[in-house]
């Protein structure tokens, strides 16, 4: 693996652990629900797309074929949780339906939480 696929490798590590363990739970102690809630729906397209295009480029300049395929999977669930999952989430959250939102929110959480250990299992072998 080459320097320039770990760097960016680590960092989207890095920008996956701050977004859950200080921005996110700062907004809603800080904003209003309302608030909090159109600026997550303003942030979370930006987060996936950022992370989209950065695992993309690590994918294609990684030199590990086994790294590569499995950025290039890890790239797939970001545009998954752009969309379709995200405008369901909101969706169910528009419409006031609970129990999709938790299931819906539910699955972005442990598809983000995967992509997270995907990406610390490839710093960590390489």
């Amino acid at each position: 693996m080459n320097s320039l696929a770990q760097s960016l490798v680590a960092a989207n590590a890095g920008i996956i652990i701050f977004f859950s363990g200080i921005v996110t739970p700062i907004v809603f102690k800080v904003l209003k629900p309302e608030h909090a809630g159109r600026y997550l729906r303003a942030f979370f397209p930006r987060l996936y797309i950022t992370l989209f295009a950065t695992t993309i480029v690590a994918a294609l300049v990684a030199f590990d074929q086994s790294a590569k395929s499995i950025l290039i999977v890890v790239a797939v669930f970001f545009l998954l949780s752009l969309w379709p999952i995200t405008p369901a989430i909101n969706k169910a959250t528009d419409s006031s339906e609970h129990s999709k939102f938790k299931v819906l929110h539910t699955l972005s959480v442990v598809i983000l939480l995967s992509q997270l250990a995907t990406f610390i299992y490839l710093l960590v072998k390489w």
